[in-house]
């Protein structure tokens, strides 16, 4: 018994040191933004493609990922997307100095990224039991939390006082234990080789996604046509459109949409994790640029920052986890999506001198909100599909999320940077003018929380999920 516990978590460790790197990374790049913008002399929507390129490169990869799993199985997918991330890391140090180059490496970091997020929870879901899983869920969610606390830390003391290339090289050793981790503890899965590459959908996902894309770039370029941008959406849209009809044909699709029509609770909780997942790209885009643009915090500050936010979010995680194990009232999800909205509504209402106590508890409250309801509702998800589909259903919902984050990101910063510009031309400070339009984001964002709460209810409320039972689950 003993030994079999300390293999679970030697399995979770293995799992957790991979994932561990891809955030710590990704939330210090995300908060340096506006260093970025000033190192490399660009515009903020330029420099929002670091961000925009890691997660359309997720979102590209993770239909693909059942396919590689499909042929490699799991253990060696999630080992392949580990080797990319380090590999890619050593590559950005080395050349850090070309933004060209910086572009790639986060592309290539987000497609490890495609590879190893839908499999890292579904791999310890293959260890543990059903009586235990919403304690690992939030075990998994609490530890990974730590890096988005030490990431902006980190990110932040790096540039003040380091170089930028020890941000990458910060990568490899984490790769390489995980590596031998995850070479010594995971299970070997035979492939079930049961899918076929089509290269006819590939083309019209990679397509889609990249007429979207570029429409939205081009929209704010004051040497194209309006009719340009409009028309590359239309048929990257329209491509999508295509792309899903197509493997909808398919007896083994790329992603398998038929697993929204199942049942009641997995569509719901993609739809409301999708939402969420805008929101929280959408605050980490807006909050880093609040901080030192308008605040004029340091680097280092704005990083520090974010520690209450992931502290609390790690022990509620935690919490929730336990209240879904034990079968109670749902009703905790339901308040942990008020306190986000409200937590991010009140930052549109600070005053310039906000005292850095305020920050710091709102903060705090953002990470209990998410803590409660983030991962609570990704958990009943995944729960209510049966065992064989959980890899599949994790990577369908991260793809929809992940793909409509992107474009909200991309969205957002032209919006932010057309707005403030506005404002500007109109009379206001670039201060000001930044403020406002800051401003506005945030209420859209609180707001489209808010959009969230009856579907959260309609969860809670009649419970539509699982409990546990005589040491088994049970719908309710």
């Amino acid at each position: 018994m003993k030994l079999s516990l300390l293999k679970g978590h030697a399995v979770l460790w293995a799992i957790l040191t991979g994932a561990f790197a891809l955030v710590l990374t990704n939330s210090a790049f995300n908060l340096l933004l506006p260093y970025f913008v000033q190192h490399y002399d660009i515009s903020t929507t330029a420099g929002g493609w670091i961000i925009v390129l890691y997660m359309l490169a997720m979102t590209l990869t993770m239909p693909m990922a059942s396919l590689i799993v499909d042929r490699l199985g799991r253990k060696q997918t999630y080992m392949l997307g580990i080797c990319l991330y380090g590999i890619f890391s050593i590559i950005g140090a080395l050349f850090h100095a070309y933004f060209e180059v910086l572009l790639i490496v986060r592309f290539m970091h987000g497609v490890a990224a495609g590879l190893m997020i839908p499999l890292s929870l579904v791999l310890l879901f293959d260890y543990y039991g059903t009586e235990v899983r919403g304690r690992i869920t939030g075990a998994w969610g609490m530890l990974l939390m730590l890096a988005p606390t030490a990431g902006p830390i980190l990110g932040g003391f790096i540039i003040e006082y380091g170089r930028l290339e020890y941000l990458f090289w910060l990568n490899v050793p984490f790769a390489v234990f995980s590596l031998i981790l995850c070479g010594s503890y995971i299970q070997v899965y035979l492939p079930a080789r049961r899918k076929r590459w089509h290269l006819s959908s590939m083309i019209l996902l990679i397509g889609g996604i990249g007429a979207l894309s570029l429409g939205l770039q081009l929209y704010a370029s004051p040497i194209v046509g309006s009719g340009v941008p409009w028309s590359l959406m239309a048929v990257g849209i329209a491509l999508l459109i295509r792309f899903i009809q197509t493997e909808n044909r398919r007896n083994e699709p790329l992603i398998r949409y038929q697993l929204l029509r199942r049942n009641k609770v997995f569509p719901l909780t993609v739809l409301i994790s999708t939402i969420q997942d805008c929101v929280m790209f959408g605050v980490i885009f807006a909050l880093p640029l609040l901080f030192q643009d308008v605040f004029h915090m340091s680097p280092a500050l704005s990083g520090a920052l974010f520690i209450p936010l992931s502290i609390c979010t790690s022990l509620f995680m935690w919490i929730g986890g336990s209240l879904m194990d034990r079968g109670r009232s749902l009703q905790f999800i339901a308040w942990g999506t008020a306190l986000v909205a409200f937590s991010i509504v009140s930052f549109a209402f600070l005053p310039l001198n906000t005292p850095l106590i305020i920050l710091v508890l709102l903060m705090a409250c953002r990470g209990i909100g998410v803590g409660l309801s983030g991962m609570s509702i990704s958990a009943l998800g995944l729960q209510a599909l049966s065992e064989e589909d959980m890899h599949e259903g994790s990577a369908l919902s991260t793809t929809i999320e992940r793909l409509a984050s992107s474009f909200a990101i991309m969205g957002l910063t032209l919006f932010y940077d057309m707005r403030w510009q506005w404002l500007a031309q109109t009379g206001a400070s670039v201060e000001m003018a930044k403020w406002g339009a800051l401003r506005e984001i945030c209420i859209v964002l609180g707001s489209a929380i808010l959009l969230t709460l009856p579907l959260v209810l309609l969860i809670t409320r009649k419970k539509v999920g699982l409990i546990v039972r005589d040491g088994k689950q049970a719908p309710v």
